[in-house]
């Protein structure tokens, strides 16, 4: 019998596990910042502190209506500043809606002495422009209106603020960049304010990517780096985004600009590695793993990843370091755990190799890997018949474009003198580039003889 570690790593390779900024806020602030402020969707009105604002200012309007009108009234302006202006934690706030009438008369009474336009930007958020200020000049404004709310037992409220003229910015899109702003100011905590800038953007950029939207996420990056080409974590976020889209060279320009404005900065380091990883290029994204390490050990995906390298080197005894590593970081990586299995296989721990591979199937029973590898490990120890091929059959159910699984499989059915299944499943692994050769042709005989 061939040893166990003949059939052991022919592993697909995911470009979803760069390591993503946790956004950077050391962005200009007042010391302020966002809430899933303005606007937001609309629930039941008598819940929503801006329902009970057209009792008394009739006049006020919303959403693209009040874009509407603001637009009419900055028609002329060489400049403007458009802000947004959000109470604090709203939900849980007793009496909103008066909270929202009081901030309300105060903006109306600014708007007034200062020639501005206010309006309703979000059910706990209202928004103003003011033709020929800019966002200093508003902060003051601001933040004499924030004193006086204090004086009247209110809320405290968080500002957002953004200019134009600004990039290629059409004058419609600054209020959505001081709703940004407010979003920017949450990572400051309530009584915040912040100037929309590239963090902002990142900020923005973040919000799209997590939600699947890359084409647009890497629309705000390219912003931000307009407004701060030196943004080390922008800079990254678009490498990430390269690297989704399978754009690996421009992914490694963006992390090597990373590395190059912050040498120290782990991020930008693995991204880096893990580029040349996927590029099959093992030795050089090993040296980027060993300089992140000297930074900072302790990364889960530094020590997943360093281990997978190993494992592509055929040094086991090095990636299994790593790998438990891994698994100590987190205990809940399936991903982990399979990894680890091949690395005891490799090295003929089988019984150890067995307990990582369950620990991986409970942690996700649909990991197909961990399920070939088992079903694949009990054959080869002559344990557990039904349950092995059930498990193959399983793995290259689940992914059937794997040709190590299709390998496997055939390799179960050769042992049962199942000849025709065998030879389908050798002729479909050589079909999805796994060597099956030599095994197409004994079950070929086989196939020949028995009919």
């Amino acid at each position: 019998m061939p040893p166990l570690s003949e059939d052991i790593h022919w592993s697909h390779i995911s470009n979803q596990e760069f390591l993503l900024a946790q956004t950077d806020t050391h962005g200009e602030a007042d010391t302020m910042a966002p809430d899933e402020s303005a606007p937001s969707p609309s629930g039941p009105a008598e819940q929503h502190p801006a329902s009970q604002l057209a009792k008394k200012f009739p006049q006020a309007l919303e959403g693209e209506a009040f874009k509407d009108a603001a637009m009419t009234f900055v028609s002329e302006a060489e400049s403007f500043a458009a802000v947004v202006v959000k109470i604090d934690d709203s939900h849980h706030i007793i009496n909103p809606a008066h909270v929202m009438t009081i901030l309300a008369a105060a903006l109306d009474k600014l708007c007034k002495k200062t020639s501005g336009i206010w309006g309703i930007a979000g059910h706990d958020a209202l928004g103003c422009f003011f033709p020929g200020k800019n966002e200093k000049q508003c902060i003051i404004m601001l933040d004499a209106l924030k004193k006086h709310l204090v004086k009247k037992g209110s809320e405290t409220v968080s500002v957002g603020l953004a200019a134009w003229p600004m990039l290629d910015y059409d004058k419609r899109q600054i209020l959505d960049n001081a709703v940004k702003a407010i979003d920017h100011a949450e990572f400051f905590g309530p009584n915040s304010c912040v100037i929309f800038d590239s963090v902002s953007l990142n900020i923005s950029g973040d919000k799209y990517y997590q939600a699947g939207d890359i084409e647009r996420a890497m629309a705000e990056f390219n912003l931000a780096l307009a407004l701060d080409p030196d943004n080390v974590n922008v800079h990254n976020s678009l490498g990430v985004c390269y690297g989704i889209k399978e754009d690996l060279d421009k992914a490694l320009q963006e992390f090597k600009t990373a590395f190059r404005l912050a040498p120290k900065e782990i991020m930008a380091i693995y991204n880096t590695g893990y580029v040349y990883f996927l590029k099959k290029e093992y030795a050089t994204a090993l040296e980027y793993f060993q300089n992140a390490e000297r930074i900072d050990g302790s990364v889960f995906e530094l020590n997943i990843q360093t281990g997978r390298i190993y494992l592509e080197l055929n040094q086991p005894e090095n990636a299994k370091k790593y790998l438990e590593n891994a698994t100590r970081l987190n205990p809940k990586s399936a991903a982990g755990f399979r990894l680890m299995g091949d690395a005891y296989s490799l090295l003929d721990r089988l019984s150890d190799a067995a307990t990582a591979y369950k620990t991986a199937l409970k942690l996700n029973p649909e990991n197909a890997e961990a399920l070939s590898a088992l079903g694949y490990l009990y054959e080869m120890r002559m344990k557990n018949a039904e349950i092995a091929l059930m498990f193959c059959q399983q793995a290259a159910g689940i992914d059937p474009e794997n040709g190590l699984f299709q390998y496997r499989l055939g390799r179960l059915y050769f042992n049962r003198n199942q000849n025709e299944a065998a030879l389908d499943a050798f002729q479909k692994a050589k079909e999805l580039g796994y060597p099956s050769d030599e095994y197409i042709a004994k079950s070929l005989k086989m196939v020949i003889t028995e009919g």
